[in-house]
């Protein structure tokens, strides 16, 4: 595990910016571009899967290192603002015409850190399949069984590892789609050495409290995590505190909408301030709970 050179990530761009190009000949001459991404080493960077190898493949270590980072969207890849970020008010691609999967090992509680990438990214994902620890092809299949009656469709298969981009080949030649499938191997980069991994891992890992704290990435100390230290226990007191305002938000709106369409609006209406209208509200429900 190395820190990769400045050529190397030249290389890796060159590639997706080659990709890029094929696809927009392809979207310039009429036809349909689906996309079924992998995820880490892809979409995102390679550091959760360095942290998984620095752990000697430790499960327990690493699903603890993913959950004090639930809140935490990942860093991204280099294939993502080129080609898979087809959002905002003028996409690169016609939204019609380009469609994206993401096929991952990722799952149980490791698939909310996928959810929050696509989430912050406003990502255009059709499905996300996750496997845990089956094989791909499957979903490749399955995939690719709801393209090929279109014979517009071209799609494409990006991921770090050459046995799941030979799987997704062996499936394109079973169902005789081998013209319209394109099958590329993403190349590994890091921008850290082990030695700041391990640093990183540590400083993820040491966190103490019972709040969110960011902690500083010592390969690029401008930047940092944010990590909760209690890992998925925090994560679900935070996410059902966050339901909890939201459903007394939502009653507290139906009660106000009620109360505005019988007395009027505040200030031309019966309520002449806001603290007029939230006081017969509280005294209207006082009333329910106590008759």
């Amino acid at each position: 595990m190395r820190k990769s050179t400045e050529k190397e990530i030249q290389e890796v761009t060159a590639l997706v910016l080659d990709t890029r190009a094929r696809i927009e000949e392809l979207l310039q001459n009429g036809k349909k571009v689906h996309i079924i991404w992998d995820f880490d080493g892809v979409l995102m960077d390679s550091r959760s899967d360095d942290v998984f190898t620095l752990t000697g493949f430790n499960l327990e270590a690493y699903f603890a290192h993913e959950e004090r980072l639930l809140f935490q969207s990942p860093d991204r890849g280099l294939w993502l603002l080129p080609i898979a970020h087809n959002a905002g008010s003028i996409p690169r691609f016609p939204p019609e015409r380009f469609t994206q999967d993401i096929v991952t090992a990722r799952s149980s509680t490791l698939a909310i850190r996928v959810h929050m990438f696509c989430l912050a990214w406003s990502l255009p994902i059709r499905w996300i399949l996750f496997l845990g620890h089956q094989p791909k092809q499957g979903s490749y299949r399955i995939i690719l069984e709801s393209l090929k009656d279109d014979l517009d469709y071209y799609i494409f298969c990006i991921d770090d590892s050459a046995k799941h981009i030979e799987a997704f080949k062996n499936v394109s030649t079973e169902m005789g789609l081998d013209s319209r499938t394109f099958g590329i191997v993403s190349p590994i980069v890091r921008t850290y050495t082990k030695e700041e991994l391990k640093e990183y891992f540590d400083r993820v890992m040491s966190a103490v409290g019972n709040t969110p704290l960011r902690v500083r990435d010592p390969s690029d100390d401008v930047n940092g995590f944010l990590v909760l230290p209690e890992g998925l226990k925090q994560f679900k007191a935070e996410m059902n505190t966050v339901v909890s305002q939201q459903h007394s938000s939502g009653h507290y709106f139906e009660l106000r909408n009620a109360f505005i369409k019988a007395f009027g609006e505040v200030g031309t209406g019966r309520f002449k301030t806001d603290d007029d209208l939230n006081r017969a509200m509280y005294e209207f429900i006082l009333g329910l709970h106590c008759s």
